[in-house]
């Protein structure tokens, strides 16, 4: 029986994840570890598959496959707790507020660099009272 080499590299074109020898019309699987992308500069990459992933199905040739990733853009402490507590404040219908509240925030990033509450904390205060003190306001740059 004939018997083709099926490769699975990373997007590197380089580093072998997996490497399987498999016969004419075998249906081949990834064995290895699910592959990971360490984060740069504020993006997150995410495997979503192979390059060539249908030629999985029944293998008629020798077939190198490469990892895809897609991309994520990471948030800072404060992007992430305004995005969580917009995703709650949705649940509850009033985006309004929280999208006044985030402004309030955003209008503030300068002074946050000095507070010593958690961005948790500070748009949970927004949320909970329309407003929160964080600076002077002759401390803010807008």
């Amino acid at each position: 029986m004939e018997q083709f080499e099926v490769i699975f590299l990373d997007d590197d074109n380089e580093t072998v994840l997996d490497k399987q020898t498999a016969n004419k019309g075998d249906r081949v699987e990834y064995k290895g570890k699910k592959p990971e992308k360490a984060p740069e500069n504020q993006i997150k990459y995410v495997f979503v598959g192979w390059t060539n992933e249908e030629k999985l199905d029944s293998i008629q040739e020798n077939v190198t496959l490469i990892a895809k990733y897609e991309t994520e853009v990471l948030m800072n402490p404060l992007e992430e707790a305004f995005y969580n507590a917009t995703l709650e404040t949705a649940k509850s219908a009033d985006i309004n507020t929280t999208m006044q509240a985030g402004q309030k925030i955003v209008g503030q990033l300068k002074a946050l660099e000095k507070e010593t509450r958690s961005p948790e904390e500070i748009v949970n205060a927004v949320l909970k009272d329309g407003k929160v003190e964080i600076a002077p306001e002759k401390d803010v740059e807008r």
